[in-house]
């Protein structure tokens, strides 16, 4: 938002620097983000006086003129058609900047040599220069000899340009609805620098009597205070230049001299308002929601279509408006216009704002009807522009007394206040004196709280005027807020609070978390992926998940995002997908929430790890590395599990190569599988091997870890040996390491799997196994004689699930 300075100044006096008062408002108010002198535009710019013309030697339509500025006379060469002799111009000096034609960006003026002719400048037409010449021709110059200016007189002097702009941050005005017009800008400044703040009282008089406006409120609710009035003889015309002038520096256009005036209210006082054209309103106003399939063309030359829960204005006939957002085409301002209606509403900021996103209209009116006006503002607004108009169009008259329609509650907000507890909030002793000041000066009413017997001077009753309490102050602490900010922050010391050091309380999940991601990114060469906490029907349907348990999205972004997800499997194979494009071996985990619908209030979420390896071509081996990184999870966390063949509820896993790991309370908290081939080729992917795993890190994270004691080093050495078998493929890995272990418990400590051969020179149905095995006593050192005993026990054990010992 643009603020002008001089405009500022009708309310109060501001001594301040504008640079210091800049700094001011944003430490207490509302940031300011920039700040544009006027002056800066027309520097090196001055009046100029044009003693000789002759034309140009070479270009039938330049001349060179010898033009004073003062204290000296430029050659400048230039193509004005109406350029003569003893005419008063504007001058462009080298250094200054302009736009060559009025058009593009600005150019710095220097000394140039134009068709072999030296110019020192420029002689400008006032659209180079930002001002206005209504009676130029195409290839005028600013002929400024009517003035009868100084010559060499800065033309910013000489236009008045000696305004300040302040332009504040939008999105730091969002809470504060009081500032959104100069007058509320200027009571904030009068506070901060300890001025009398102008108030504004429009000495227009209102009849008591007369024709007024006809008007119905539908809906209190979207409307709580409408108000109407009747201004007869109205002349349109332009506005004088002190309006347009004020409108312009706050970066508004100019229309004519009514569409003006409500622009310079709205700007004013931060209430906006419309005029309708009294002869287009059938029957009087009537405000209400649109009827369905209601549409209006607006003054954006756009028809909208209106839906039953947008606030219109409308006549017996038609909607003339949408309220608070934009006009009707068809009751607006035109040059034959003689009546006019006033509106000055307060509508609902709610549903403004969504009636202006729905029809993606945003006006300076929707800007401020969507931060909660205070209703008793449209009331002063009203007034001050019939003071306008009838200043502005000296035959107009206002026919009779406005229309008021109000529903909204006049009673004033009363809040209580603690001295002790704002200067303890506060951190500094502010006598109950200067507190008192502070909030007087923001134009709050307090009183000494007798609401005990004698009174309590440490306890203030403040009564919020309607301008603070539509939607900003409603609480103490808001109060304690306002005495700090005027008090500032700066004049408060800094200490460190009185606070025991202590550390905080740790993050379980967190740090087991980021622990998670060194085992699976650093130890196990995997990519960490992020996706989505959602899915589809299609990604049900290629999973062959069933629908059942999911929470479907009401306002769901696209059709793959309808599901709140149970699983992370379904977008991982989708990254698998992208993946095998570019790469024959892929590595991915996932960390993230799963939400299962438990009929109940919220659904049950928790945090899951789901992973995958996919090797292109036909392998075993992607299974054994999801298995083995679900094991080293459990490792890394000390949890102890038991390993089952077969998982359930897993409809994307084969049926067969699969493991589920339970808990010791025999719940499953993992699982490790060769994707299902149908799931494969429903992802176009059956030409790859993948195997899959998935961990519920909640409940892993439940489980107590095991416990770790002190054993001690063995005293005696071990002995390793390697033992090779020949056994069926259907026998597991897991029930030939548990025979072994068996065979010999009193010296066998470890067995490691060391090969896995499938292929020539074995029979079909069989694969060799070895196995590295671990001997050690806790008493004595082992023998031979120990070993061939134990070798022969393995030997017996492996027979017996019938292996052939492979070099025996």
């Amino acid at each position: 938002m643009l603020v002008s300075l001089n405009w500022l100044k009708d309310f109060v006096d501001i001594k301040m620097d504008p640079k210091n008062l800049a700094t001011e408002l944003t430490l207490k108010t509302a940031e300011v983000e920039g700040m544009i002198a006027e002056s800066s535009q027309f520097e090196n710019m001055v009046v100029g006086f044009v003693e000789t013309m002759i034309p140009h030697p070479n270009a039938d339509k330049l001349r060179i003129a010898k033009v004073s500025i003062g204290k000296e006379t430029l050659q400048i060469v230039c193509g004005g058609e109406n350029l003569k002799e003893g005419m008063y111009v504007a001058v462009a000096k080298i250094g200054a900047k302009v736009k060559w034609h009025g058009e593009g960006e600005l150019i710095t003026m220097e000394r140039a040599k134009i068709r072999g002719e030296e110019s020192f400048g420029m002689i400008c037409a006032g659209e180079e220069i930002g001002i206005d010449d209504p009676s130029a021709g195409p290839k005028d110059i600013l002929d400024l000899s009517s003035l009868k200016p100084e010559i060499g007189m800065p033309l910013a002097d000489l236009f008045g340009k000696n305004d300040t702009i302040l332009e504040f941050d939008n999105k730091a005005l969002t809470n504060r609805p009081d500032l959104w017009g100069h007058y509320g800008i200027a009571r904030e400044v009068a506070a901060l620098t300890d001025s009398k703040f102008k108030t504004l009282e429009p000495k227009v008089k209102i009849p008591t009597s007369g024709e007024s406006v006809k008007v119905e409120v539908k809906n209190n609710e979207l409307c709580p205070r409408y108000c109407g009035l009747i201004i007869k003889n109205i002349k349109v015309a332009a506005s004088p230049d002190w309006l347009k002038k004020r409108l312009k520096a706050t970066g508004h256009g100019i229309h004519n001299n009514i569409v003006d005036v409500t622009n310079y209210v709205m700007n004013e006082l931060g209430q906006p308002l419309h005029a309708f054209d009294k002869n287009y309103i059938k029957g009087g106003i009537v405000v209400r929601t649109a009827q369905k399939n209601e549409k209006i063309k607006a003054l954006d030359e756009k028809e909208h279509d209106l839906s039953v829960e947008m606030l219109v204005i409308a006549d017996h006939e038609k909607p003339v408006a949408i309220a608070g957002i934009i006009g009707g085409e068809n009751s607006g301002i035109n040059e034959n216009t003689t009546e006019i209606i006033i509106e000055s509403a307060n509508f609902h900021p709610g549903n403004v704002r969504k009636t202006s996103t729905k029809l993606g209209i945003r006006t300076d009116s929707v800007q401020r009807f969507e931060k909660s006006l205070d209703p008793n503002l449209a009331e002063l607004a009203i007034k001050r522009a019939a003071e306008l108009i009838l200043e502005l169009c000296p035959d107009a008259k206002i026919s009779g007394p406005i229309t008021d329609v109000k529903n909204f509650g006049e009673k004033p907000l009363k809040i209580s206040l603690d001295i002790k507890k704002a200067q303890s909030k506060i951190g500094i002793e502010i006598s109950p004196k200067e507190i008192k000041s502070i909030l007087e000066s923001l134009e709050f009413k307090v009183a000494i709280c007798h609401s005990r017997a004698g009174g309590n001077s440490n306890l203030f009753e403040v009564e919020i005027p309607s301008f603070r309490s539509s939607k900003d102050v409603t609480i103490e602490d808001d109060l304690i807020e306002e005495i700090a900010r005027i008090y500032g922050y700066e004049n408060i010391p800094t200490i460190l609070p009185n606070l025991p050091s202590k550390l905080p309380l740790e993050n379980t999940e967190r740090f087991k978390k980021h622990r998670t991601r060194e085992l699976f990114s650093y130890a196990l060469g995997f990519d960490e992926v992020y996706n989505y906490s959602f899915y589809g029907l299609k990604e049900l349907k290629n999973c062959a998940v069933n629908e059942d348990g999911h929470i479907k999205l009401l306002n769901y972004l696209s059709e793959d995002q309808t599901h709140l997800r149970t699983t992370l499997i379904p977008n991982l194979l989708k990254n698998f997908q992208l993946n095998a494009k570019y790469f024959d071996s892929v590595k991915l985990y996932e960390i993230g929430r799963t939400y299962k619908e438990i009929g109940q209030f919220m659904p049950l979420e928790e945090k899951n790890i789901g992973g995958g390896i996919l090797v292109k071509g036909k392998s075993d081996t992607p299974f054994y590395e999801a298995k083995g990184a679900t094991e080293a999870f459990f490792k890394k966390f000390n949890i102890t599990t038991k390993q089952t063949k077969g998982i359930e509820n897993t409809p994307y896993a084969h049926p067969v190569k699969s493991l589920s790991f339970l808990g010791n309370n025999g719940k499953t908290l993992a699982k490790a599988f060769i994707l299902h081939p149908e799931i494969s080729k429903n992802h176009d992917l059956e030409k790859y091997s993948i195997a899959m795993f998935e961990i519920n890190f909640s409940k892993a994270l439940e489980m107590g870890n095991e416990e770790k004691s002190y054993k001690q080093i063995p005293k005696f050495p071990p002995i390793e040996i390697d033992i090779s078998v020949l056994i069926d493929k259907e026998i597991e890995v897991e029930k030939i390491k548990n025979a072994i272990m068996e065979s010999e418990k009193t010296l066998i400590t470890s067995t490691e799997l060391f090969d896995i051969y499938e292929g020539p020179n074995i029979e079909k149905a069989k694969k060799a196994i070895a196995y590295k095995v671990t001997l050690q006593a806790q008493t004595r050192t082992l023998t031979d004689e120990d070993m061939t005993q134990a070798q022969q026990k393995i030997f017996k054990a492996l027979e017996a699930l019938g292996g052939t010992i492979r070099g025996k």
